[in-house]
């Protein structure tokens, strides 16, 4: 596989999990708002560190995604 094709895949690689990463993110932001009068303090709580938890990753991932996009065009 060529050295180019292999960046490539990394970085569909890197974005798919961006994706995973947002989705668990809107999906935890939603129960927690829809739900945040029904159940108990400790789940809120625990939401919203798995809140910032995803934020920290999205953000390393990102980083991630911008150097290979940085390392592709050096190549092309």
């Amino acid at each position: 596989m060529a050295k180019i094709d292999e960046l490539k895949e990394r970085l569909t690689m890197l974005r798919f999990w961006l994706g995973i990463v947002v989705a668990t993110f809107l999906a935890i932001a939603g129960w927690s708002i829809t739900n945040y009068q029904k159940v108990e303090v400790w789940l809120i709580v625990g939401a919203l560190v798995l809140l910032c938890f995803c934020v920290v990753i999205a953000f390393f991932i990102n980083k991630a995604i911008d150097k290979k996009c940085k390392e592709i065009g050096k190549i092309e």
